[in-house]
């Protein structure tokens, strides 16, 4: 369960380094899975463990699409943090469970049931909440590229492409060693983004946070949370995933003297149980 928690509040700080850490998204994701990567030789390197690496083509295929969607996901992700608060980032990303229940009513043919109906009415009165603004307001504001807005919808399609991930990660890992997945996932991130990368010339001013994100985000955080997820309850495990947004939302405060009022507390509280309600069932049945 430590190893969960852990993992859980070392990934609830990417919103404090990214928002105190002025270098190109790109740039940062290249440089965090490069330094991953070179951790993980190191690793297969002082305990032969290169035979890992062996993989069918299959797999590989597999692995290389997922690192895609990865891509997207963390483009995302990282394009909210950059444009809205990281109460509204973490918040918004955390609507992956309810777009999973979708997806598999609409892909796996699963019956639609009255916790999915309370999840769906839930997130909905919730995202409604959190924009605090009418329909067609946020519509003008999209288009106006409001910084604000761009940010909730980059999270909020951050929760999509993360839960597609979820999806094919459930079969992914049934037959394959997660060590392979993040070592090559890692990989093809690295040179998915790498044309797009743009040098910065204070690069070396932050090269503390890159090192940590590579360590510690990049490489620790997946390895304990796996490691944590084999010794607890799937139930347990799903509750113990909440600690990211509110720890996150937590060291914004603290860190950042972001604010929040009352209204958003209901809404973002809303998303986060219609999350909840939808892992609960998922790891259910």
């Amino acid at each position: 369960m430590l190893l969960i928690v852990f993992s859980m509040l070392l990934w609830s700080s990417i919103g404090i380094i990214l928002k105190t850490t002025e270098i190109d998204t790109f740039l940062t994701i290249f440089l965090t899975n490069i330094i991953s990567i070179f951790l993980f030789f190191i690793y297969l390197l002082l305990f032969n463990k290169f035979n890992i690496l062996k993989v069918n083509h299959s797999v590989l295929v597999t692995i290389f699409i997922v690192s895609i969607l990865a891509s997207l996901n963390t483009i995302t992700f990282f394009y909210s943090y950059e444009n809205t608060t990281v109460s509204y980032a973490v918040i918004t990303h955390y609507t992956a469970p309810f777009f999973v229940s979708v997806l598999a009513l609409i892909f796996l043919k699963e019956r639609i049931n009255l916790k999915i109906i309370l999840s769906l009415v839930t997130a909905t009165i919730g995202m409604y909440l959190i924009l605090n603004i009418s329909i067609e307001d946020f519509y003008k504001q999209l288009i106006a590229g409001h910084n604000h807005t761009l940010g909730i919808v980059s999270g909020t399609a951050s929760g999509l492409f993360y839960a597609i991930l979820i999806i094919i990660y459930k079969k992914l890992l049934h037959n394959t060693n997660p060590i392979q997945v993040i070592i090559y996932q890692n990989l093809f991130i690295a040179l998915i983004v790498f044309p797009f990368i743009s040098i910065s010339d204070n690069i070396s001013t932050y090269l503390p946070q890159l090192f940590y994100m590579g360590i510690f985000l990049s490489t620790l955080s997946p390895i304990l949370y796996l490691k944590g997820v084999k010794q607890v309850r799937a139930n347990t495990a799903a509750i113990l995933g909440y600690i990211e947004p509110l720890s996150a939302i937590i060291l914004s405060i603290i860190l950042l003297g972001e604010t929040i009022n009352f209204i958003m507390i209901i809404g973002g509280l809303m998303i986060l149980s219609s999350g909840l309600i939808c892992t609960l069932y998922q790891k259910n049945n």
